[in-house]
């Protein structure tokens, strides 16, 4: 039975597009790791993380409840473009408010100059317009464009700032870069979206329903923002921003992880939430059966990551680096994260399907409370204690799901079987 399901998964043109895209992405991912680790300074780059940072948080903050309920409800309308054009609408508040954020962060964060928080705020106009529109393209299985769309996205932000960088050499070079390689790829994804026209759209009563649904997601987004970004500013404080650069290069590199996690959710989450419109039974069984897969990956990972050649890093990152024993563990702690984080990711499904999303922010509340204690170590024990506080974390939000939805699953099959 499990052959048959791996042949008919990998003879499957919509997986092997996924996987495409993911691969391709990396590869430019590696040449981005390598040039910002052999020519790039790191104090220089550390302050690009710190800036990457808050535009991740401005995401967190701003786009997270209406990009979840992007996700669950496009599939329960019959009128895409009128749905689509609501959260449009959405997004030019999102964009007014992004404003006064970074004019706020900018009084208590002196450190960088108002050109360059203009730039992060273009840039960030640009990104969560360019983000949401690729969602109409994933939802609704449209894989090959999605495809053009990725690969695009990735050259916007690995390849155009070393392009800038290698001219001008300073942080606003890879600011500049990232900002001209979104753009870019707007323009790119405008011209596919013809077919879907710009209208002001605003449905009070839709808005409200959507708020429901997902405003305890905005709770689990904090936190987990919290989680896997506040250690940057924490090693920023306690330590150097060129220990904010080598923590971040270490991340990236165990962020390479994430292949199979972006394969599972470009691939599997699109198929369940459609599913899960026709056959409410059959969607948890596949999903039980993708997490299970998923997490049999991870253990065979994690185990050649730890014993490949060394040398093989040395293929992305400098040789001093690679060959000390302290920054060579704590980029496998990092990567234990990685795969924990791509882990408890998946168990979303199960709470975002039976909108009980209240109960991650619940969780997330508790591995964010024991991230941000364990933070407070960096000073003692350096950038180890940082990768240790985001296992931990993530661990600990792993077990609290699991124990959640093993419960809910026994109500699920007694009511469905009921029905």
């Amino acid at each position: 039975m499990n052959n048959k399901f791996n042949m008919r998964l990998f003879n499957n043109k919509s997986f092997n597009i996924t996987v495409f895209t993911v691969c391709i992405t990396v590869l430019l991912q590696f040449i981005f790791i390598r040039f910002t680790s052999y020519q790039i300074d790191k104090e220089t780059y550390g302050n690009f993380v710190l800036l990457q940072t808050l535009i991740a948080g401005l995401s967190t903050v701003l786009l997270q409840i209406p990009s979840q309920s992007f996700d669950r409800f496009f599939n329960t309308t019959n009128n895409k473009l009128i749905f689509i054009n609501e959260f449009r609408t959405l997004l030019i508040l999102i964009n007014i408010l992004s404003v006064f954020f970074i004019i706020i962060y900018s009084f208590f964060y002196e450190r960088f100059s108002f050109e360059i928080y203009v730039i992060v705020l273009i840039v960030f106009f640009i990104l969560n317009n360019f983000s949401f529109n690729q969602k109409i393209f994933l939802f609704s299985l449209e894989r090959k464009k999605y495809f053009y769309i990725k690969i695009s996205e990735s050259i916007a932000k690995f390849l155009f700032p070393i392009i800038f960088y290698m001219y001008f050499k300073n942080l606003e070079s890879l600011l500049i870069g990232l900002l001209t390689g979104y753009l870019l790829s707007f323009l790119l994804i405008s011209k596919m979206l013809k077919e879907y026209p710009f209208k002001i759209q605003i449905n009070m009563m839709n808005y409200k329903k959507y708020f429901n649904f997902a405003y305890p997601i905005f709770f689990v987004s904090i936190f987990t923002w919290g989680i896997s970004f506040s250690d940057r500013y924490f090693i920023d404080y306690f330590l150097t921003t060129s220990d904010v650069g080598i923590y971040s290069l270490l991340a990236i590199v165990a962020g390479i992880g994430q292949i199979i996690g972006q394969i599972y959710f470009m691939y599997v989450e699109p198929i369940i939430l459609k599913e899960y419109e026709i056959n409410r039974k059959n969607s948890f069984n596949q999903l039980s059966k993708y997490i299970k897969i998923l997490s049999l990956v991870f253990l065979l990972l994690s185990l050649i990551a730890y014993i490949i050649p060394k040398e093989i890093y040395t293929l992305l990152l400098e040789r001093d680096v690679v060959y000390n024993n302290y920054y060579f563990n704590t980029m496998m702690i990092l990567l234990l994260s990685i795969f924990l984080l791509i882990l408890q990711s998946a168990f979303h499904l199960y709470f975002k399907l039976l909108k009980k999303l209240y109960l991650l922010a619940t969780i997330y509340f508790v591995g964010f409370i024991v991230n941000i204690i364990l933070n407070f170590y960096i000073k003692e024990y350096g950038i180890m204690m940082a990768a240790i506080s985001t296992l931990l974390a993530y661990l600990i939000i792993l077990i609290l799901e699991y124990i959640l939805i093993k419960q809910e699953l026994k109500k699920i099959h007694k009511r469905i079987g009921n029905n």
